[in-house]
């Protein structure tokens, strides 16, 4: 569906003074089927304006959609939920899947495993019939992936050195822009600390106190910052999965910084190992395939005071599928244990569990537990296009 559109980007000053003054007209005048506001949260004036137009087009019975974006929620959300309640349908638009990089026409094995809650015999000969080269192409664009994130122009940039450019400019945008300006944090040295604290803790169980102690901050300050990053999208709070509901607010959540090329930038010359690296990719893999469900499932981790750890855990209703994640190219036997003790607790929940790895080979490697390749699960099995 193709339709007519005007845009109007709030970046540029002239257009935040020109609705400043007369926003209610302005909108009523324009008269494409679709309008475009980006970087609302620059001019947060805007929502009732939008509110009483919005409400003046329902009575008349004008269709028109006004699409609302900005690259921070820092005052888009609350101010959408006060001005906007029930006449707005809020999208995450998150960097690049794998599945996006790959072809995006084929259906993440994850999908159909969600959905079937099994693996049968038809999914694993799929992946036999799959012509070699393409699989090799996967692979490579699956290791690429995890090297560079899926921001979209770092895809079109070939040399390296750009590459890394345009993301340190990106990151310097972020700061003095969305943090300084829209955050409204007059240190900045201390807030650049704090994220690069924190991002070597990526997937890691949050502990405030031990960041603000490590950063000579208050905790207070670093729960602020905290709050700024995970409104801005740039790290994300893992919840850990509780029967009781109540408690899954009280514990500590893990925190993952997603994409691995800002990551590159945030750390510099620090590193985190390769465990940590994989899980914060395959999390935001997770993060951007439950999004596009139909009925999306909540994402959790686990652990009890045994010392059980699971990863990953979807979660609907009464379905559960638990996943590891694991960074090697070798998947056997030994590595499904967790799994097989969470599965043996939660029979009736979780028929089935899986370890996503970066090897070639589907396979069972206990009853109902199964090694995935991640391009596979994530990206699909690869055709020609």
């Amino acid at each position: 569906m193709n339709l007519p559109f005007t845009y109007i980007s709030f970046d540029d000053p002239d257009e935040r003074i020109r609705f400043q003054n007369a926003a209610i007209t302005i909108l009523e005048s324009l008269d494409t089927p679709l309008v475009i506001l980006d970087e609302v949260q620059k001019i947060p004036a805007i929502f009732d304006p939008l509110k009483y137009v919005i409400d003046r087009l329902r009575k008349t019975k004008t269709q028109k959609i006004f699409l609302l974006t900005g690259s921070s929620k820092l005052l888009l959300v609350k101010n959408i939920r006060e001005s906007l309640s029930g006449r707005v349908a809020l999208f995450n638009l998150y960097p690049f899947s794998l599945h996006e990089v790959v072809n995006g026409k084929s259906i993440p094995f994850l999908s159909t495993i969600w959905e079937q809650k099994q693996l049968t015999k038809i999914n694993t000969t799929q992946l036999q019939k799959t012509p070699p080269e393409l699989i090799r192409c996967a692979i490579q664009k699956r290791d690429e992936h995890q090297v560079w994130g899926g921001y979209h122009p770092v895809w079109q940039i070939k040399d390296i050195s750009d590459r890394i450019n345009w993301l340190k400019d990106y990151r310097r945008t972020y700061v003095e822009r969305d943090i300084s300006d829209v955050g409204q944090v007059a240190d900045i040295d201390n807030f650049v600390l704090t994220q690069k604290l924190l991002c070597a803790r990526t997937s890691q169980i949050l502990s405030i106190s031990e960041v603000a102690r490590d950063a000579s901050l208050a905790v207070n300050t670093v729960k602020r910052y905290i709050n700024l990053l995970t409104m801005s999208f740039q790290c994300h709070l893992l919840p850990p999965y509780y029967e009781n509901v109540g408690k899954r607010f009280i514990k500590s959540p893990k925190i993952f910084f997603p994409d691995a090329g800002l990551n590159r930038v945030i750390l510099g010359e620090m590193s985190i190992n390769t465990g940590a690296a994989y899980e914060s990719w395959v999390f935001s893999e997770l993060i951007k395939w439950k999004q596009l469900q139909t009925i999306e499932p909540d994402l959790f981790f686990y652990r009890t005071s045994s010392g059980l750890e699971i990863d990953f855990l979807l979660a609907r209703n009464d379905k559960l599928l638990p996943i590891e994640a694991n960074a090697s190219g070798k998947a056997d036997y030994a590595d499904g244990q967790s799994l097989e003790s969470f599965m043996k607790d939660h029979k009736k929940r979780a028929p089935l569990g899986i370890i996503v790895y970066r090897g070639k080979e589907l396979k069972e490697v206990r009853k109902d537990i199964w090694a995935i390749p991640d391009w596979l699960l994530f990206g699909g099995i690869p055709y020609i296009t």
